[in-house]
């Protein structure tokens, strides 16, 4: 192993796994929670103005979120989820203190990761592996280490999840939805409980690196001749259940100065790249990298061309044939301007419902296609400001601030129905999508890679 005494000084010793150490922390935040909730009813009672009520109210949830971060591991991730997914589920305050909830866990110390390698891998495996002690990336279920194959001299990527883990995640599930609960941040229903119990099962597939290997191998398989995507090989004989071992993969952030640099085509290369990778994901391979966070890709720089690097592969999710066969209906009515069967595709989703109002359900549609703005044929509709030399300009088009600003002027959330669980998943990956093409500040349209799926499905249709 390399030299321990670059680790880093505030390094953690170890996390807290204790059922009883989790579950008293987490019941301290709620009585604080709820004695500050109370002291807010009193000052209500006594005449405070409604924006001081909403001020403590916020302070309140920003502190109880707080606390929740202290507790590192599952509960983070789980809090990044619930702020993902949670605007059809939670008060916006809520979601917006859950933002807040960075994945900023330090890495852990050297001595308690070896410790972890030594008992998934054991010490004949370990021998061939010269680590680097220090972590090249901390987050709250594991760390990343780079190391170097004595055998081959091949630089790998270690990621090596925290001990126990993988033991707190339903402890930590079942005590802190019941503590949103009882704090009133959460409504109890049958279907906000189904999906936090999909929620639990995906964060369960990401602890499971058996899994993600499996993954991994299948997108690299499938991706294999496509010189616009680097996805990292497996090296299986230093792999298990909690540590994935993988080729080590150059390339900066997306954000880098040197991507900001590259040619405007370039760049639209890349974002049609990341657009096409979502399409193949939703018709190909019916399964879906459902994070789409920035660290989750990496720009390969050669001169004047790029490749994106595809990393982190525990978030895939299966999309059921029924759903995927629906969502595409929608889409593709979408793609079409068809209102008619973007709604009647919408209902059968359970969206929307036959009885509401015209005018909600005219809206809703109008909405729901103009999220495919910069996929669907160009047309008059699309605003000056959302143009450069006539091409789309994915950052200057604010496209989801556009939506969301609508659909809180038509107050479709009064009638909008709590979504299957795979449309959220779906459409905040679309979302992301569209948030990195902005990030690359890509100026082109995007209707002729949906073009060609909306025509195979005409043609593959019984006539």
């Amino acid at each position: 192993m390399s030299d321990d005494s670059k680790t880093p000084p505030d390094t953690l010793k170890r996390l807290k796994t204790s059922a009883l150490s989790r579950r008293w922390q987490l019941s301290r935040a709620s009585m604080q929670y709820g004695r500050r909730a109370m002291g807010s009813a009193i000052r209500s009672r006594l005449g405070a103005s409604e924006e001081s009520q909403q001020a403590a109210r916020q302070a309140n949830i920003d502190a109880f979120v707080q606390e929740l971060g202290k507790l590192k591991g599952s509960i983070v991730k789980i809090g990044q989820i619930m702020a993902t997914y949670g605007d059809y589920l939670m008060p916006p305050e809520v979601v917006t203190a859950l933002h807040r909830l960075e994945d900023n866990t330090p890495p852990m110390h050297w001595s308690a990761i070896e410790k972890q390698l030594k008992k998934e891998l054991g010490e004949a495996r370990l021998a061939d592996l010269d680590i680097e002690t220090e972590a090249v990336a901390a987050a709250s279920l594991g760390q990343v280490h780079r190391a170097t194959l004595l055998s081959t001299g091949e630089s790998v990527c270690l990621k090596i999840q925290y001990p126990g883990v993988d033991q707190t995640i339903d402890a930590d599930f079942n005590d802190l939805i019941r503590l949103f609960k009882v704090s009133r941040v959460l409504e109890s229903t049958r279907s906000v409980d189904e999906w936090f119990s999909d929620i639990r099962n995906l964060l369960r597939r990401e602890v499971d690196y058996t899994n993600e290997r499996a993954e991994l191998e299948f997108a690299r398989g499938h991706l294999d001749g496509d010189s616009r995507f680097i996805v990292p090989a497996v090296y299986g004989d230093y792999c298990s259940q909690r540590v994935l071992c993988m080729s080590w993969e150059e390339g900066v952030s997306i954000k880098h100065p040197d991507v900001a640099a590259l040619p405007q085509g370039t760049r639209n290369e890349l974002g049609e790249a990341i657009l096409e990778l979502f399409l193949i994901e939703l018709y190909d391979w019916q399964r879906m990298q459902t994070d789409p966070n920035f660290g989750n890709y990496r720009v390969r720089l050669n001169g004047e061309q790029a490749q994106l690097v595809l990393l982190d592969f525990g978030a895939i999710r299966p999309l059921p044939d029924a759903f995927v066969a629906d969502f595409q209906r929608m889409i593709h009515a979408a793609y079409r301007s068809d209102k008619v069967d973007f709604l009647d595709a919408s209902i059968k989703l359970g969206f929307m419902k036959p009885h509401f109002p015209e005018s909600v359900l005219e809206n809703f549609a109008e909405i729901g296609i103009d999220i495919l703005e910069p996929l669907r044929p160009r047309s008059d509709s699309i605003p000056e400001s959302a143009l450069t030399d006539g091409q789309y300009d994915w950052q200057q088009s604010q496209l989801p601030k556009r939506i969301a600003k609508r659909a809180l002027a038509a107050s479709i959330s009064k009638y909008f129905a709590l979504p299957p669980k795979e449309f959220l998943y779906v459409m905040r990956k679309l979302m992301g999508v569209y948030a990195l093409i902005a990030a690359l500040r890509g100026q082109f349209f995007a209707d002729h890679l949906l073009a060609r799926r909306v025509n195979e499905q005409k043609t593959s249709s019984p006539q």
